[in-house]
Formats: C-alpha cells, sequence, structure tokens
C-alpha cells in the first residue's frame, strides 16, 4: 500500500467535507456547522486510528512501495524543453484515446483524408492544461492493474509549501463518449487565506482535420460540431464524418480554494462521438446526474471485472509481472468494455500504434489495421475475452463490400482483405508503399485464421450463422480458390507474385510457405463448418488447400520463406517461417522446427519489430531448449520497452511507431502459448506446460481462460501444473471430456486436475462441433 492510496482513501471517507465545484458554478452553499462537527469527529477518530500505519508508510523506503501494478516517476520524460510524448502513456476505452497531456484526442473510426492519405482525425486535446506552480514535489502516476482505488487512471500529483493538487484523468468504462479529469486541490497550511492556483490553458477549437464550429460557448459548456474536411474514398463513403465535442469550459481563471476551505474538488467532462444526442446525454450524466466520485468508482468496478475476467499472475518476478500487466493495459484500453452503458458501437480495429496515436501521415501508420491486428493481437484478447475477440472480426465483416471490390478489382473472386484499413475497408497503404498494397494478400489468410481459433474457442454456430462469420470463413476461402494455380511441371498448385510477412521480400515472390499455409487452413476451415453454413466446399478447392508447394531444402531440411530462398545470403525483416510452428500449427517434425529456428533467427535483421523473437522463444520453448527460449524472451521485450510508464516501442532504437501493442501482443503470446504451453486447435484445448519459467518465477498462474463456455484456472510450477474449472456457462449444453495419457473422463465444475509438467492435456467437446 502506498502513501498515495492511503491519501485518496481518506479523501474518500472526507468527501462530504470537502467541496465539490463544477468550475461553472463555484458557488454551492456550504455545508451546515453541523455536519462540519461531525466530519471533525469523524476525521480526528480515523486519523488516530491511521497515524502510526501513515507515518510508517511514509518513511518506508521507495524500494519497498515498488508495484508491480503501478508506474511512477517524479519527472516525465522530455525531448530538451518539450514533452517526450512519445513514450508518455495513453488512456482509453475503445472509443477515445489519448496521450497524457498531448494535444489531441481520437475517436475510434473518425478518419480524414483521400485513400492513401486517410489518417486518425485530430480532435483538440481539452485535457492538456497545465498548472503553473513552484514545485517543492511532483509525481506522475499510471496505474494499470486491479485491487487499487485508481485503477486505470493516469495521476498527476504536485505541491508546493501551501498546496497538494491531484489530477486524475481517465476514458470512462462506464459512458465511453467520457473523458474525465478529477481534479483535488488540498491546503497543507492552516486556513484564513484565499488560493488561485494559477493555470496555462492552451485552448484550440480548430482542426487541420475537421471543419469545427462553435455550437455553444457558456458558463455550463462548449459545444464544438463538425464534419471531417475529406472522405476516404467515394464509392464507400458517400458524406464526411461528423463528430460533436462536449466539454466543460477550461479553468482559464485558475482553480480556486476559499480561505476557509481545506480541500475542493472540481470535476472536468469531455464527451465526444458522432451523433449528438449521445454525447449530449453522456456530458450531462457526468455533469448532473452522477456525483463525481461515483463516476470514478463506476469506472473502477468495470476495470476490475475486466482484469478479473482473465489475468496473469507470476510469482517471483516483479519484473516481468509489471511487464505483463502493461502489455495487458495498453491492448485493452484500445478495444471496447465489457461492460458499459453507452450504446454498442461498431469497432474499427486496432492498429500497431494503439487507438491513441495516428493522426500525422507517416507516424504510427495513421492509425490504420493491419495483419497485426488478428495476427499478434488476437491471440492474447480471445484467450480471456472472446467478445472482445468477436469485436475485432465484426470490423472486417462490416467493411465486407470493400473486400468483395477489392477482389474483384485484381480479378479474382471472394473477400480480399486490404493490407492497410481504416473508416471504409478500402485499402489505404500510402502511395509510398504500391509493393504492399498490390501483393500483401496473406492478411485474407490472417483474418481467416483468426476466425479458425474464435470458432475453436468458442464454438459459437450463431456467429457463423447469423453474425455473417460463416459468410467471412467462406469467402476468404473462395478468394484462395480463385488465386491459387496449377504446376503441370510441378504437379501442384502455387500462389505467385505475393509478398510475404518479410517485407524485404520486395517487390514480389513466388509460393510463400506462410501465405501458402494459411491459405490452405482458410480453405480447410470453410470444409471443417460446412454443415454450419451449408455452404458445400468445392472439391477443386479441397485439392488445392491438400496440394499446395512449399518450398523446402532437402539438404538442410529446411523451409524456405519462398521459392528460390538464398538460406546463406539473405536479410529479412521479421519472423515469417518460424509462424508456420506457431502460431499456424503447420505440421512439421521437431527437427524441422528446428531447422526453421537455426536457419531464420540469425538472417533476421538486429533491428527488425519487437514481435519476432516472441516467436522464436515460443518455437525453443516447444523444443525444451530452455536456455535458448529465455534468452529469446527477453529480447522480446527487454529493449523495446520504453520507463517509466513501459510504454512499446516498435524497434529497439526506439524509431517506428510508439505505443506499439504489437509488440506487447506478441510478448504476450509468449507468455500464455510459449510458457503457459496452450494450444488451440480447431476440435481441442491442448496444455503442455515444459515446467523452465521465465527468468527468475517461480510459478505461473493463467486466470480465466475461456475454452466453450468453461472458465478455467491454468497453475504452473516447476514440477507439477494443474487447471482449475471455476466457472461454466448455464447455457452451455455442450459437455467437456478431458484425456491426459491413462486418465479421462467429463470435465465438470469446481474439478482441480493435476499432472507433472511437460505431459499433454486436451479437453475436448463431447460432440463436435460438425459431428
Amino acid at each position: 500500500m502506498s502513501l498515495d492510496i492511503d491519501r485518496q482513501s481518506i479523501q474518500s471517507l472526507l468527501f462530504a467535507n470537502d467541496s465539490y465545484v463544477n468550475p461553472y458554478d463555484e458557488h454551492k452553499n456550504r455545508n451546515s456547522n453541523t455536519r462540519l462537527v461531525i466530519v471533525f469527529i469523524i476525521m480526528l477518530f480515523f486519523l488516530l486510528i491511521l497515524s502510526s500505519a501513515i507515518i510508517l508508510i511514509q518513511t518506508a523506503p521507495a524500494e519497498q512501495a515498488q508495484s508491480t501494478t503501478i508506474f511512477t516517476t517524479n519527472e516525465l520524460p522530455s525531448t530538451g524543453s518539450s514533452l517526450d510524448y512519445r513514450i508518455l502513456p495513453y488512456i482509453g476505452n475503445g472509443h477515445l484515446a489519448t496521450v497524457a497531456f498531448s494535444e489531441f484526442i481520437y475517436m475510434n473510426g473518425l478518419y480524414n483524408g483521400d485513400n492513401g492519405t486517410s489518417h486518425r482525425a485530430r480532435i483538440p486535446s481539452t485535457l492538456n492544461w497545465q498548472f503553473k506552480i513552484n514545485l517543492s514535489s511532483s509525481a506522475y502516476t499510471l496505474n494499470a492493474s486491479s485491487g487499487k482505488i485508481l485503477f486505470r487512471v493516469f495521476t498527476e500529483t504536485i505541491e508546493n509549501d501551501e498546496i497538494r493538487i491531484e489530477r486524475h484523468l481517465f476514458a470512462s468504462q462506464e459512458y465511453t463518449e467520457l473523458l474525465i479529469a478529477y481534479v483535488v486541490i488540498t491546503r497543507l497550511k492552516s486556513t484564513g487565506k484565499k488560493i488561485v492556483v494559477p493555470i496555462e490553458v492552451n485552448e484550440q477549437r480548430t482542426s487541420i482535420d475537421i471543419d469545427f464550429k462553435v455550437d455553444t460557448y457558456d458558463d455550463k459548456y462548449v459545444l464544438l460540431s463538425g464534419e471531417t474536411r475529406q472522405v476516404e474514398n467515394d464509392q464507400f463513403q458517400k458524406e464526411p464524418l461528423s463528430v460533436f465535442v462536449y466539454y466543460t469550459p477550461l479553468p482559464v481563471n485558475g482553480l480556486k480554494l476559499g480561505k476557509h476551505e481545506k480541500s475542493r474538488t472540481y470535476l472536468f467532462v469531455t464527451s465526444i462521438d458522432e451523433q449528438k444526442s449521445r454525447a449530449k446525454s453522456s456530458f450531462d450524466y457526468a455533469t448532473h446526474k452522477r456525483q463525481t466520485d461515483q463516476i470514478l468508482s463506476s469506472h473502477v468496478s468495470r476495470w476490475n471485472d475486466i482484469w478479473s475476467d482473465g489475468h496473469v499472475e507470476v510469482s517471483g518476478d516483479d519484473e516481468l509481472q509489471r511487464q505483463i500487466n502493461s502489455a495487458f493495459y495498453y491492448i485493452l484500453s484500445s478495444l471496447p468494455p465489457l461492460s458499459t452503458r453507452s450504446e454498442h458501437k461498431q469497432f474499427y480495429g486496432l492498429s500497431p500504434g494503439s487507438l491513441s496515436r495516428g493522426g500525422f501521415l507517416g507516424e504510427d501508420y495513421g492509425g490504420h489495421s493491419f495483419w497485426d491486428t488478428e495476427t499478434w493481437m488476437f491471440p492474447s484478447v480471445l484467450l480471456f475475452y472472446p467478445t472482445l475477440a468477436k469485436e475485432i472480426l465484426s470490423y472486417r465483416i462490416a467493411l465486407r463490400d470493400s473486400a468483395v471490390d477489392n477482389a474483384r478489382l485484381f480479378g479474382y473472386e471472394g473477400w480480399r482483405f486490404p493490407w492497410e484499413s481504416a473508416r471504409t475497408g478500402v485499402d489505404v497503404t500510402p502511395d509510398c508503399c504500391p509493393e504492399v498494397r498490390l501483393y500483401q494478400m496473406h492478411i485474407t489468410g490472417d483474418i481467416a485464421f483468426a476466425a479458425r481459433q474464435y470458432v475453436a474457442a468458442t464454438g459459437n454456430r450463431d456467429w457463423i450463422s447469423n453474425e455473417l462469420g460463416g459468410d467471412l470463413i467462406y469467402e476468404s476461402a473462395r478468394f484462395w480458390g480463385s488465386r491459387a494455380v496449377y504446376n503441370n511441371n510441378k504437379k501442384q498448385y502455387e500462389i505467385l507474385t505475393v509478398l510475404p510477412p518479410d517485407e524485404d521480400a520486395q517487390p514480389f515472390k513466388n509460393n510463400s510457405v506462410f501465405t501458402n499455409a494459411v491459405a490452405a487452413l482458410s480453405i480447410q476451415l470453410a470444409d471443417s463448418v460446412s454443415c454450419i453454413t451449408n455452404k458445400k466446399t468445392p472439391q477443386s478447392w479441397i485439392d488445392i488447400a491438400s496440394n499446395l508447394h512449399f518450398p523446402f531444402d532437402n539438404s538442410t531440411q529446411t523451409h524456405l520463406e519462398y521459392e528460390g530462398f538464398d538460406l546463406k545470403n539473405t536479410t529479412i525483416k521479421q519472423a515469417d517461417v518460424v509462424l508456420l510452428g506457431f502460431p499456424l500449427m503447420w505440421p512439421m517434425s521437431d527437427q524441422v522446427r528446428r531447422n526453421d529456428l537455426l536457419a531464420y533467427e540469425p538472417l533476421t535483421r538486429a533491428d527488425g519489430p519487437a514481435m519476432t523473437w516472441s516467436m522464436h522463444s515460443i518455437g525453443f520453448i516447444e523444443l525444451g531448449d530452455f536456455n535458448k527460449a529465455e534468452q529469446l524472451f527477453q529480447r522480446a521485450y527487454e529493449t523495446y520497452v520504453r520507463p517509466p510508464f513501459n510504454v512499446w516501442t516498435e524497434a529497439k532504437s526506439g524509431v517506428g511507431a510508439v505505443n506499439f501493442i504489437t509488440g506487447a501482443g506478441g510478448f504476450l503470446q509468449a507468455v500464455l502459448y510459449g510458457y503457459g504451453g496452450i494450444r488451440l486447435k480447431l476440435d481441442q484445448l491442448e496444455f503442455k506446460p515444459r515446467g523452465h519459467l521465465p527468468n527468475q518465477a517461480t510459478k505461473l498462474v493463467i486466470h480465466g481462460i475461456k475454452y466453450q463456455g468453461t472458465i478455467i484456472d491454468l497453475t504452473i510450477d516447476n514440477k507439477m501444473y494443474d487447471i482449475f474449472v471455476r466457472a461454466q456457462s448455464s447455457k452451455n449444453d455442450v459437455p467437456l471430456i478431458y484425456k491426459q495419457g491413462e486418465h479421462h473422463g467429463s470435465l465438470k465444475l469446481m474439478d482441480r486436475l493435476s499432472f507433472p509438467i511437460d505431459t499433454q492435456l486436451i479437453i475436448r467437446r463431447l460432440v463436435p462441433l460438425c459431428p
């Protein structure tokens, strides 16, 4: 427990004694003398009880206050005289996001710019004003886990001899239209003097991307209404996008503390949405219908529910725990809430640089969605939060018309998804990079593979039949059926002129092994669920899936990245062939798996993107080379994560995208699927932890694995692992069975099963999805 948390506890208990002020209404009636007396007695009693504890906390060495869930610094990172916004944390809720103290707010799905110039539209920030006082101390804290009062809140705490100011910033989970600044000013000396805290406010009501007009500007709220200046594509977007911004008037005259007040609380509310009525309703709710502490407590409660639903617990290695907590925080902050009072909105994808960035061309990929979404971030989300995984897939389904057009444009059938996608689903890859727009089509297979894993985890027949999931699966397979050609000399099918995940292989190559693998798996999936879709898979597609050409070097027993690949003299950008082993789980011997890993590690660029080494680590864990696996695991995050807030960067030099949640997703896969030993296959869930845990960890607990309506906790130490069935859906009418060696039986609620490490446990449905 830290002093900051204790202070907040005290403030919460004594809230009735403090003045709460909406900034446009500073003249509320004083509390009665009777109430003051009562509260004073409560205060005295409370302080007598806690005084010794508070003194102990205040005098404890700083290292004892180290937390795996709280990231704090006394000084914000800077470049020269300016804040370094690249490595500042962000707050978000899947609808809105902003980097702390930055100039802009971003809204999910709000893009400006035509085709390859499309980027996130910049909404001027209402949260970046600064207190102008002489400081004796300062602290900036991101709380990135559960069980704390300020869960998922960024807090600035500054003070001088007279006052302490605490500003809490958060993106509400209760109403996603809301960004909240909750400010508490506390007097540190005796009363009798009025205090005015000067504030530097740089209020902007214009935007390069949005044609704003000021509809209302009074002492109650400001309303900006606007439209984006350019449509993304006039075939699929007929009108500019609307946005409405309601916000509390900013504190241009400073914040005041009356001469008899000990503390005062201010609430600054910003509400943003594409619908005016929704933005206004949420603004009114926060400013008139909820008490300030209720807004905060509701946000905390909902984040706690997310954490309870699934998280990872490490014993023996606090630093690893910190990395895991922050990685989950940054990914989940770009996803919709599990529980909210807001109306459901269409989700518009996960960008490598998160929802908090992407407003500038050439930086952070413009907020576009790539294969990163389904290949790197989706797997860890799916394991704990299948409803959020479905939201990710819904983005691709919602933009299916563009995918149909994209396939037709190149002379193919089915759905061909774009390499870079934003609002409309047309390919918004910038003109600088025509090769990736034309040839990097493995993304259609990546999306189909994510659909495969979603079906494997949930068995959701309704999604397949009634929510167009079946169409996504079938039309992706149709694309590959139209894309492959038969080679009479090889007596095999080929997929020609493609760019593999290794983008250094430009402009294109033939028979990328990764592309051919995801194409085959896509067709196999369509066939596997045909009993639900009632769409028969043509035999010609099945022949393609079973007879695609995979370049292979027989002398070294190694997969070749593409036809003609030189294993001795080629440099590659990132993980490619090694992805066959995981996540694709393509059949191969252990020796070939090892050969692939050993061959491609030295060929990979040293400055390649963060997620690559996680996949290498998973491979060596599979093969039992734990020292090698641990070296690569540490390489996967140690040089890519920037203090003090554990912000990920794309490259270890710090360049490339920042808030790089692609890297965070790869790292989490190494924890869950590598050291956790989890494999999700179409017909079963497998556990085979190897027992050798990373770094100094002595135990790994993965809470809340979701499989076919059952929730499982997995605990691993160096000798044993066990699973505990802690919940089963009341709607789940499909029993699960398990098998481990000679042990087998039904899997029931509250079952706890223990097995030696390095043995395999298989869990599957009693009745297959397609008998």
